[in-house]
């Protein structure tokens, strides 16, 4: 009955503290889940989306990491400087964020849609080389030019399909054709795929197919022949691939150099004539870029006679379609796409970055606001947990309210990331009553006895840092899943009649499922932390881990199905967090409670996110097997990381760097003696009830 009195009793200072964080995280809700998907609107690669997740991070964390110093700085009380009596350069410091953070977030709205439109491309060759035929580029027609810097040549990955001999190559070639039906080939291709030749002066020797005398000539009409590509390897020698009609795509790793418009050079010019020779008259809107390697494909006699029937003006070649040239793995055509240089990539970078770096220091205040002003009272107990309940509530509401409603429309998320901030800024600004002065200096002591100036405080530089490896290490497994969680949600609604209302309806009710039932936990966090041990809490967040990768990998097709993961986010993230805010109260002197409320912002959404997102990418590559395949090592890597935790934890921290009960002192130091007046000592108001486990923390 006790306990249910203290839980019931009500603080009205900090109901206004509940309405910032109510409306904070209810606006990170309504606009954070969803910029994934804008990314995608916008025009943005694969790629791209992925370098913006995981660089965004890094400069995000410069927020904090000054804003954290500067609000310790301002606070007072050391150095000479003078003490802080109201708190107010907190809540102006967080409301400049918070202002900010939406300037950068509206930004995003400026930047044109990305036009990507993907030039027809073919492979071509004969005997003394070959080239990339490609559409020009937007309205200045341009060609990209390959060479970047001084002899610096791009390499990439080209694959080829429906190679076929032919007169013309044109850019938009797709597998037609021109020559006659192939007659059944009575052997087998793959006999003398990847043969190696020699190479001899003057060019490339006559390759001998094993049962032929030459490449397969329709001589007779009994053997098909099929177009053969040589290309030197690096022991000297050729190695040749043959493609037939039942040969998957062949990959080159080649380089290219400028297009034939571009070649003025001694060294070029030989081969321009015969270049421009190869193609048909439609070469002003085609950019020709020769290969950069030792390259030649096998024209046989015969098919050359066959082609040149009618059409004396006929240049035999091998021509191939390129197998999806824009986005295979490493793609050498990547970059030549149109727009894939554009400017528009940057400036998201730009202000998505900036927008994240005060999101990032707005938490980090938002963290220390919360300790300081719901400091331990003389039975050290708290309400840091309340606090945040409060703002899991509304980080829960509003985001399947903008994707169910609004279908996830970034423009409509704003406006309520918006229109809730600015009601969060004017409370700061406008409530004077937030007990936001900083405390006393006795306040972190380890178990509250007024002894001498920090005396009784432990140096946890080693506990300080253990803790951020293990919250950066949560990081990469939570953001690995975060970062790309819309994608993986369209991915699996695409087939669905109403897709594109019901994709975003469930990325918004992801966050609900996590976000809901963590409240009743939170309200009860410090008990909870008590009672496990902060340590213990980490540790099951990492067994969280292991089953939520492993329930990622059996879901393919229901994405409702997510919302069985997403629930363990009760404990991944807002129980983890909440255990992270209250053993950095304890863990840091209050002239750095900034500081240490920072360090989980850093280590955690900021480190942590970078390399999740880099991580997590893995799963979303072209190889669709990828997905389940990074999961399993995820879930592998949980496992290896929680049983290491719990056998350090419980077989060495534990019993090693236990902290010591701290008994009054007897006889009592001058300085009491002198403060009680009568010579005896009393713990007055600051004395922590001597059966209360604050101050014998576990990591």
């Amino acid at each position: 009955m006790d306990k249910m009195k203290q839980y019931a009793q009500y603080n009205p200072n900090l109901l206004t503290l509940k309405c910032v964080l109510f409306l904070f995280f209810g606006a990170l809700g309504a606009l954070l889940p969803f910029v994934p998907l804008q990314m995608t609107d916008l025009g943005l690669s694969r790629d791209e989306a992925i370098i913006v997740s995981s660089v965004s991070p890094i400069i995000a964390l410069l927020g904090p990491l000054v804003a954290a110093p500067l609000a310790d700085r301002l606070a007072g009380g050391f150095g000479g400087s003078p003490r802080s009596k109201t708190g107010r350069y907190l809540t102006v410091m967080i409301s400049t964020c918070c202002l900010l953070s939406t300037i950068f977030y509206w930004l995003l709205i400026t930047i044109p849609p990305i036009v990507r439109s993907p030039p027809s491309v073919s492979f071509m060759c004969h005997e003394n080389g070959g080239f990339i035929l490609q559409d020009r580029c937007g309205a200045e027609r341009t060609c990209y030019d390959w060479v970047q810097g001084f002899f610096v040549q791009q390499r990439g990955a080209v694959m080829v399909k429906n190679c076929i001999f032919d007169c013309n190559a044109t850019s938009s070639y797709r597998g037609q054709v021109s020559t006659p039906p192939p007659i059944e080939d009575t052997s087998s291709a793959g006999e003398y795929n990847d043969y190696v030749y020699d190479i001899v002066s003057g060019g490339l020797n006559e390759p001998e197919i094993p049962g032929s005398a030459n490449t397969g000539d329709n001589i007779s009409g009994m053997l098909q022949p099929y177009p053969h590509m040589c290309y030197a390897n690096a022991s000297g020698g050729t190695v040749c691939e043959v493609y037939t009609e039942d040969s998957l795509p062949i990959r080159f790793t080649l380089g290219l150099r400028p297009s034939v418009d571009h070649l003025f050079n001694d060294y070029d010019a030989e081969n321009t004539t015969e270049l421009r020779d190869s193609l048909d008259n439609n070469t002003d809107d085609t950019c020709k870029y020769p290969f950069d390697d030792q390259f030649g494909c096998r024209i046989p006699a015969s098919v050359a006679d066959e082609l040149k029937k009618g059409n004396e003006d006929c240049r035999p070649m091998v021509v191939c379609e390129i197998h999806d040239p824009y986005n295979n793995t490493d793609s050498l055509l990547r970059r030549s796409q149109c727009g894939f240089d554009n400017i528009g990539f940057w400036l998201y970078l730009t202000f998505k970055s900036l927008g994240d770096l005060f999101v990032a220091a707005a938490v980090a205040l938002l963290g220390t606001a919360v300790v300081i002003a719901t400091r331990e009272t003389s039975t050290g107990r708290g309400d840091i947990g309340k606090q945040f309940a409060v703002g899991a509530l509304g980080l829960g509401i509003f985001a399947p309210i903008v994707g169910g409603v609004f279908g996830g429309r970034f423009f409509e998320a704003i406006v309520f990331f918006t229109v809730l901030l600015v009601l969060a800024v004017l409370i700061l600004l406008v409530d004077r009553r937030m007990p936001l002065s900083p405390p006393e200096w006795w306040w972190h002591t380890r178990c509250g006895l007024l002894a001498l100036p920090m005396s009784s405080v432990r140096k946890y530089g080693p506990e300080t840092a253990a803790l951020a490896v293990v919250l950066l290490l949560l990081g990469v497994f939570w953001n690995a899943i975060d970062s790309f969680l819309p994608w993986h949600v369209v991915k699996l609604t695409s087939g669905a009649i109403n897709s594109d209302s019901e994709g975003p309806l469930i990325v918004g009710l992801t966050i609900s499922v996590g976000a809901l039932p963590a409240v009743i936990f939170l309200f009860f966090a410090e008990t909870i932390v008590d009672y496990c041990g902060h340590s213990n809490v980490l540790i099951f967040c990492f067994v969280n881990y292991i089953c939520h990768h492993l329930a990622l990998m059996s879901i393919d097709e229901n994405a409702r199905l997510l919302f069985l993961c997403e629930a363990l986010e009760v404990f991944t993230l807002h129980m983890m967090y909440v255990t992270a805010v209250l053993y950095l109260r304890h863990l840091v002197p209050r002239k750095l409670t900034a500081c240490g409320q920072a360090l989980p912002v850093i280590a955690h959404f900021c480190f942590g996110r970078c390399i999740g997102a880099l991580l997590g990418a893995i799963a979303y590559s072209e190889d669709a097997s990828n997905f389940i395949c990074a999961h399993q090592w995820f879930a592998v890597a949980a496992t290896v990381v929680a049983f290491a935790y719990f056998v350090v934890y419980h077989f060495y921290l534990k019993t090693k760097c236990g902290a010591p009960v701290h008994l009054p002192p007897d006889p009592a130091p001058a300085i009491i003696q002198s403060m009680n007046g009568n010579g005896s000592y009393t713990p007055l108001r600051v004395y922590h009830n001597s059966k209360s486990k604050k101050g014998h923390f576990r990591y």
